[in-house]
């Protein structure tokens, strides 16, 4: 990961290296462009002869005499990058360097110089030569640093802009899309990029993201799952209801003259008591099935051990609605001895589900085989039948809740075991496969 704290060190120090360089470049550059200017004789004539025109001016203003010290040095002040000196017969009377120097009397020689060049003034007192020395470069060379220092921070502050712009648009990128994410919208994946503290916190955002709409979807999931088994069962156990109310309305009227009528009234009662309470079993096997807890398994057993007597009510069962079953056993290799550990309890109502659901939907044409399964690493049951033409319009009329097959699968897999459905166009089939203890 490449730290942001390094990134901005790093960004500074090119900065300040690309910024450094370029004040040397400008500030060379400048001198070498100042230095050419005023080294050219005529121009500095120039900017001499008009600051002695302003001396002249002023002296005539003042009344200053060549030895006036006090109003020479105002001047002197005044222009600041100009000094004087002045001479009255080749005698020294004024030095704007020593302003506050005696004079020597007028018989004193001053250093005067033939070979320099000296401008005539008219003082107060007369006559008198001025040798004017001027800094002209100074101030051009103060603005020149002054310019030159300014463009190199303005330069630093834009490189250092520039490369902080990425991640600063990089984080109003991210506050945008968090806004997205807050207005509900849990399908827009956050933006990762980079491999810095920024790109970790977008990868949180976007993980937070996908677990919170995973949250919902399972919430949505089980509340529709709820509402659908609550409105299905509730249809359900409206039906077998309205039946009995009919017949216990017939019994309450005695419209039953026949003793044996009545009976029979009384067993379908029976009939359809037991079949809500099977349902309403159902409702409560359901919430308690969804627990993720393992079932108490009971004491290893071989197949036929388990399900003889399971299969065989099943097949009378069957037989007395109409069915034909057969029972094709799978054994060899000694397979069949091999044991398996079950919860009991889960298998009558394992067994249950799959008789509901033969009788709801299977094909009564066609026989209802069970198959026994034997490997090196699990054994089970196979259950196999025809599906009956009008399974479809049963469905639609008396309603599907395909509660039966979620128990069996809930259960098969609290007792560590695995539920297959495998259906075709004509056929379905329902497959128990159960792990083989291991033998000590």
């Amino acid at each position: 990961m490449h730290s942001l704290y390094f990134k901005l060190a790093g960004l500074l120090l090119a900065a300040v290296a690309v910024s450094g360089l370029f004040f040397v470049v400008i500030n060379y550059a400048g001198e070498q462009i100042i230095t050419k200017v005023f080294s050219d004789s005529s121009h500095i004539e120039k900017l001499s002869e008009a600051y002695i025109q302003d001396l002249q001016d002023y002296i005539d203003e003042t009344k200053a005499a060549s030895n006036d010290s006090e109003k020479l040095t105002e001047w002197v002040r005044k222009r600041k990058i100009v000094s004087i000196q002045v001479y009255k017969d080749e005698i020294l009377t004024y030095d704007s360097n020593y302003p506050d120097a005696a004079v020597e009397d007028a018989e004193a020689e001053g250093a005067y110089y033939d070979w320099e060049y000296y401008y005539t003034a008219e003082f107060a007192d007369g006559t008198a030569d001025v040798f004017l020395y001027g800094f002209f470069s100074y101030p051009l060379y103060s603005y020149a640093m002054t310019a030159e220092i300014l463009l190199a921070v303005i330069l630093l502050v834009a490189i250092v802009i520039l490369g902080i712009r990425k991640p600063v648009r990089y984080i109003g990128r991210l506050k945008a899309e968090c806004e997205i994410l807050g207005s509900g919208d849990l399908d827009y994946q956050v933006t990762v990029q980079g491999k810095d503290e920024l790109s970790l916190l977008a990868r949180g955002l976007d993980n937070m993201r996908m677990a919170l709409r995973e949250s919902n979807e399972k919430e949505a999931e089980l509340t529709a799952a709820n509402r659908r088994m609550i409105t299905e069962m509730s249809h359900d156990l409206r039906t077998p209801l309205t039946s009995l109310l009919i017949y216990t309305e017939i019994l309450g009227k005695k419209a039953a003259k026949d003793p044996r009528q009545a009976m029979e009234y009384v067993r379908k009662i029976e009939k359809k008591a037991r079949q809500i309470k099977r349902l309403s079993d159902n409702i409560f096997e359901y919430a308690l099935i969804t627990e993720e807890t393992k079932a108490e398994l009971g004491e290893p057993q071989t197949l036929r051990e388990l399900f003889y007597d399971p299969l065989s009510e099943m097949t009378a069962y069957l037989g007395e609605r109409g069915y034909t079953v057969e029972l094709r056993p799978d054994t060899g290799s000694g397979s069949e001895r091999r044991q398996i550990r079950v919860n009991e309890e889960y298998i009558n109502r394992i067994m249950d589900n799959i008789v509901s659901n033969i009788e709801k939907y299977a094909d009564k044409s066609m026989p209802v085989r069970i198959e026994t399964i034997y490997t090196e690493e699990y054994g089970g049951l196979a259950f196999r039948n025809g599906i009956s033409c009008s399974t479809e319009d049963r469905r639609k009329t008396e309603g599907n809740t395909n509660i039966g097959l979620h128990n069996v699968e809930k259960m098969m897999k609290n007792m560590d075991g695995y539920f297959r459905v495998k259906q075709t166009e004509n056929i379905f089939e329902i497959t128990l496969i159960f792990p083989w203890v291991k033998e000590k």
